[in-house]
């Protein structure tokens, strides 16, 4: 499979900086209205270039189906109630602590530490707040159909700030529905904990027989599938959430200078965005392009391009991986030979064959 090259000056069009993107964010009528609605800041991080409301205008091109954004709270700040009436709304939270309460009446509650991600299906109405003393962020995807304009319900009676032009403009409604009936012990269900998340490399132990080294070799020292396309077949399979097409998120995380070999995604993107610590997102064949990154900021790697990333700071981080696709997406991991001519050598053939049925092969080629 050809690659991608990708220069320098395409890749900054891809990459969101988060001192850049949180100053541009706190001004004029559109925060203000943002602030009276969701209590807090709303920055467009990712999204397809038509994404409207309250992502609009996105810093990060990305494929239909999903969108990204930024949120942070002050504390005992939150959000008026509201529901999406066509997307799943999966909110990982980067700091703090928050509250969502849930349901017609938000009579139940579930709360998240620090990288603690709840899935919300669509239509359930819901309140997201700051709860403790330091503040509060999180990271929002909204996951839709492919033309998805991801509206805002709202039971009201909204704040007098807010006018209609500004609601329009959001993408936001009033309507008297309170949403469909959310179950708590379902919604539990619905909640990853760091804490007990399990990598992907035990899961492929058990299941394909494929060594964790071989996998650590390959990849990044764990990777914690979060949330995968329903029927999604691959080596993130066993994710304890399922969601709609278009959409799987894991957690990476690698010791002081490590991260995976150089690869490349062909029908999907792949997009990094920094939780912790210090990183390089490398890119090129030979891994010939650096770009140094820090917590918050947002890299979207195109389709095709070798890529790789490695933690250069001095503890154990972590990245938040967002790839993205079309209605049935294989997600194919595609190496170089050089590297399957080392798996081979290392783990045996029968190593290299159990990658290939897990959608990770070694055919690339300089473009």
């Amino acid at each position: 499979m050809k690659t991608l090259d990708v220069s320098y000056e395409a890749m900054g069009a891809r990459t969101a900086r988060f001192d850049d993107y949180a100053r541009a964010e706190r001004e004029g009528a559109r925060a203000e209205a943002v602030r009276a609605l969701w209590g807090g800041q709303l920055v467009a991080l990712m999204g397809a270039r038509n994404t409207r409301g309250r992502f609009a205008e996105p810093r990060v091109p990305s494929p239909a189906r999903a969108c990204t954004g930024y949120a942070a709270w002050d504390p005992g700040r939150g959000s008026l109630p509201y529901r999406n009436p066509d997307a799943m709304e999966n909110i990982l939270c980067l700091a703090g602590a928050l509250r969502v309460r849930f349901g017609p009446d938000l009579a139940h509650e579930i709360r998240l530490g620090r990288f603690d991600m709840l899935s919300i299906p669509a239509d359930v109405l819901h309140e997201v707040s700051c709860h403790g003393a330091d503040g509060a962020k999180a990271l929002m995807l909204l996951n839709g159909e492919p033309d998805c304009a991801y509206p805002a319900i709202f039971p009201g009676p909204l704040p007098a700030a807010v006018d209609a032009q500004e609601l329009a403009g959001l993408n936001a409604r009033v309507e008297p529905g309170r949403g469909r009936e959310a179950d708590p012990d379902m919604m539990a269900q619905r909640v990853t904990r760091f804490a007990t998340l399990v990598p992907y490399k035990r899961a492929l132990n058990a299941r394909s027989a494929i060594p964790p080294e071989a996998t650590e070799w390959l990849t990044a020292s764990s990777v914690f599938p979060l949330l995968v396309p329903d029927g999604h077949v691959g080596r993130s399979q066993d994710a304890p959430l399922k969601g709609g097409p278009g959409l799987y998120v894991a957690i990476a995380e690698c010791v002081p200078d490590d991260g995976p070999l150089p690869h490349a995604h062909f029908d999907t993107q792949e997009s990094f965005f920094v939780l912790d610590g210090e990183w390089d997102i490398t890119w090129g064949f030979e891994d010939e392009y650096r770009l140094p990154v820090r917590a918050c900021d947002l890299v979207g790697m195109p389709t095709g391009a070798m890529r790789a990333f490695r933690n250069t700071g001095k503890e154990t981080a972590r990245l938040f991986v967002i790839i993205q696709g079309q209605e049935r997406m294989s997600d194919t991991v595609v190496y170089s030979p050089t590297v399957g001519e080392e798996v081979n050598r290392r783990f045996g053939p029968e190593v290299v064959e159990a990658f290939r049925k897990v959608n990770i092969t070694f055919d690339a080629e300089r473009a």
